[in-house]
């Protein structure tokens, strides 16, 4: 594989230096540099680099200026921005103009490496991910049902589907961020659920908060513990959960826009519980 060439965009010569060397330790290499949008424009056009890292606090043009006049003049450059700045609002920003990644100084050889990795092998990283990301999580379900329970669980056929989900009457739906998005689905009956949760708590819920509590809290775990084997795997997934959402209820269609669920039931002696899982692919990892 040829070396990645990198172009270094920044108003500060000490600036780029540190980020110049911070890539040539990562093994890339530095064509060249600019500090302003002409130097930029001739520069890039001269060598055509595989990447631009740029800085956004810049005089005259700044880096969103730049980024927006050099994706007109060659929309598949792909940008990097480096800069101490990092909030909603300059994020939002980014994404509007379609930079590719964003690294906040002080600049990190790792950080960089994680960010350009994602930006030239996304198709690979995705198709890795739909290869072994659904196994991962129900190997992570299967393993938390019997930590959690002392009982194993015997899954049923696979399910591939992009209609809507009829929910058995408690539906967890977790959210995955990272490299690439997604949703997992954790539904089970309310008779499951609750002897679901006599079975953790090694007495009867209490009430139904308990019992949602803990549908809940397995769903938490089972998609934290499956992000994390996934990032064991390849760290440039960073795939993380965010908090569960739960419905319950008179039983409801669940609906995953864009995205084709693979499924399965998981069936124990305590009744079926449903696992869904899909990723979509979504803007990079940004450190």
């Amino acid at each position: 594989m040829s070396t990645v060439k990198v172009m270094v965009v920044d108003d500060s010569p000490f600036s780029r230096t540190i980020i110049a060397e911070a890539l040539t330790g990562e093994g890339y290499e530095v064509v060249g540099e600019a500090d302003c949008l002409d130097e930029l424009m001739n520069t890039y056009n001269k060598l055509r680099p595989d990447i631009v890292t740029m800085d956004i606090a810049m005089p005259g043009a700044d880096g969103f200026e730049c980024s927006k006049a050099l994706r007109l003049a060659y929309p598949d450059a792909k940008i990097i921005l480096v800069s101490s700045m990092k909030d909603e609002e300059t994020e939002a920003e980014a994404r509007r103009i379609g930079v590719a990644g964003y690294v906040q100084k002080p600049v990190e050889g790792e950080s960089l490496k994680t960010v350009i990795t994602n930006i030239l092998s996304p198709d690979s990283l995705f198709n890795q991910l739909k290869e072994r990301g659904f196994e991962t999580f129900k190997e992570a379900l299967g393993q938390n049902i019997t930590r959690m329970i002392k009982l194993p669980a015997e899954f049923e056929p696979d399910i591939v589907s992009d209609k809507e989900y009829l929910s058995q009457g408690i539906t967890v739906v977790v959210g995955i961020i990272g490299r690439y998005s997604g949703s997992m689905i954790l539904d089970m009956s309310a008779e499951t659920a609750e002897k679901l949760a006599e079975a953790v708590l090694r007495r009867p819920p209490k009430n139904n908060d308990e019992v949602l509590a803990m549908a809940a809290e397995l769903a938490n775990i089972v998609g934290g513990i499956a992000c994390s084997m996934m990032n064991k795997k390849d760290k440039s997934f960073g795939l993380r959960v965010s908090p569960p959402s739960l419905f319950h209820g008179t039983p409801a269609q669940v609906v995953c826009p864009n995205l084709k669920i693979e499924g399965v039931y998981a069936k124990t002696d305590l009744g079926r519980i449903f696992l869904g899982v899909g990723f979509k692919k979504g803007s990079i990892l940004w450190m």
